[in-house]
């Protein structure tokens, strides 16, 4: 604020341990971020992201235009959780149970064999509640979508599954959302409806139909397909198919799609969950700290892969068109066999005909 006032614009500094860095916004709302561990880039990505949650809740006109900053405060509440939720995409794992492998402003799905008859359910969900805007979510992963839902900002759509994650200590929810690049003035209503436990559909409706209408019409769609829900649920949390072999050095897997904005993350590869979670929080700190390099690499003559070496497990990334693959091994696997292993992989993954990457 001192540098404002005298003409000169700073825009981060660096202590000892930390990088502090802030932005601000429709020359109406300041934010600031503190860490330790991620890169400045990273950290203006954030600060984006936690004002698009701020405009998710209230809109953009009530944060340009702020009249009573006391009610902007309460009505910025509802974004509290969103942005928790949010922060935990940054967590590296060094809080406990409360860590997560949840990749910033990427999407986390899942293959699963009834895909497409989800995909088919889906697609006539949204046409009987007049939306085209729809998702369904298995523990927190996008197991189908419908175009237009992939169509909308990808921030929009980590911002709308980070809502759904939020609000599942209910069975359905109504809730109004300010679309930060669809729609920042007028608001869409966002749907969730929880078909059997741990699986959700959302969808963005407008004012009709109401509530009970679109709980009376999934009802009508979802039920005669409760039992594919269930063997839908079994794919988790391995999420790929369990006829889908890897090879048996592979220990996790990090699949990524950088233009639509999606990612894979399998660390139960063998089907136990001893040390899945930490697994899943070394491949996440990879692609922070050394695969995110390969994102915006469109340079031919820049290299396309990127690898470490540990005590106890090595990993690879290797990017292939928009796709990005971090491979988790053994150490004992020897260093140059891992791209080999790394292509079979993603060979397998994204041209399997039962599964849909």
């Amino acid at each position: 604020m001192f540098a404002k006032s005298h003409g000169v614009s700073v825009e981060s500094t660096q202590t000892e341990n930390a990088t502090v860095l802030w932005k601000e916004y429709e020359d109406s709302v300041i934010i600031i971020a503190v860490s330790i561990l991620n890169e400045k880039r990273v950290l203006i990505d954030l600060l984006d992201t936690v004002f698009s949650a701020m405009v998710l809740s209230v809109g953009i006109d009530s944060i340009k235009n702020i009249k009573n900053i006391e009610r902007l405060k309460r009505d910025l509440r509802v974004s509290y959780s969103t942005i928790d939720s949010i922060m935990e995409c940054l967590d590296y794992g060094d809080r406990g149970i409360n860590s997560s492998h949840n990749i910033f402003n990427y999407v986390e799905t899942i293959l699963c064999t009834e895909g497409n008859e989800l995909q088919t359910c889906l697609d006539m969900f949204v046409e009987r509640v007049s939306s085209m805007f729809g998702c369904v979510m298995i523990e927190n992963c996008v197991a189908a979508a419908t175009e237009s839902w992939w169509d909308l900002a990808q921030m929009e759509r980590k911002l709308l599954t980070h809502v759904l994650m939020t609000n599942t200590n209910c069975t359905i929810f109504d809730i109004p959302v300010f679309l930060p690049h669809e729609s920042p003035t007028v608001p869409f209503r966002f749907v969730g409806v929880c078909l059997i436990s741990s699986i959700w559909v959302g969808v963005l409706c407008g004012p009709t139909p109401d509530l009970s209408a679109v709980q009376s019409t999934a009802y009508q769609v979802w039920s005669p397909v409760l039992t594919t829900l269930k063997f839908a649920y079994q794919t988790y949390p391995r999420n790929i198919p369990h006829s889908v072999q890897i090879h048996n050095s592979v220990i996790g897997i990090l699949l990524i799609e950088t233009s639509i904005g999606k990612y894979l993350s399998c660390t139960n590869i063998s089907g136990s969950k001893k040390e899945q979670k930490s697994f899943s929080e070394v491949l996440k700190t990879f692609f922070y700290q050394a695969a995110s390099i390969l994102v915006d690499n469109d340079d031919a003559d820049t290299p396309s892969e990127t690898y470490w070496c540990a005590e106890y497990h090595k990993l690879h990334a290797l990017k292939d068109g928009n796709t990005i693959i971090c491979s988790m091994y053994h150490s004992s696997i020897p260093t140059n066999t891992m791209r080999l292993i790394s292509q079979q992989t993603l060979s397998l993954l994204t041209k399997d005909s039962n599964i849909h990457w």
